[in-house]
């Protein structure tokens, strides 16, 4: 498998995973949502919609259409949605992503900070992780406001069958 099948193997593993935390968080019962942590969670899962979101903008488009990073007042009810356009976005852009621009940089600007150039399979590589991090937070929320939590190891969902 090539470096690049790779990437586009672990992003669709964790397109499975984000639609685990998004039930997860819906698991949360009623009586609890109402706790400062349910909205820390939903903020989160925001962030993690908003870095893959800028992310893409900045390696495949101008830059110029970011998210806030952090929306402390997102709303559950816009999560599945916005998912499954980045998630569409990523697909996209992974399937026509070439192995030599995998391995060279991108360049974007900051207004006000300058002008950045980073590795782009660093990128791609950095937010698998950074979504793990945070899936990991939203299911310690989830598990203390009274949901129900889903593992979201790579390995349940590379061989579902070790979940036994």
């Amino acid at each position: 498998m090539s470096r690049i099948d790779l990437h586009r193997q672990t992003y669709e593993y964790e397109k499975a995973s984000n639609q685990k935390m998004l039930a997860m968080i819906e698991s949360v019962p009623e009586t609890s949502r109402r706790d400062a942590r349910f909205q820390q969670a939903v903020t989160l899962a925001g962030h993690l919609a908003a870095c893959r979101e800028n992310w893409l903008d900045y390696m495949d488009s101008d830059g110029l259409h970011q998210a806030a990073w952090f929306d402390k007042s997102c709303d559950l009810a816009t999560l599945a949605l916005r998912f499954a356009d980045l998630e569409a976005g990523w697909t996209g852009y992974l399937a026509r992503l070439t192995e030599d621009q995998m391995l060279s940089n991108f360049e974007f600007s900051v207004e006000g900070a300058g002008t950045y150039s980073l590795p782009t399979e660093g990128q791609i590589v950095q937010l698998f992780g950074h979504a793990s991090y945070h899936r990991g937070q939203i299911a310690l929320l989830v598990d203390q406001l009274g949901g129900k939590t889903v593992d979201t190891d790579y390995i349940f969902w590379l061989v579902p069958e070790s979940a036994d």
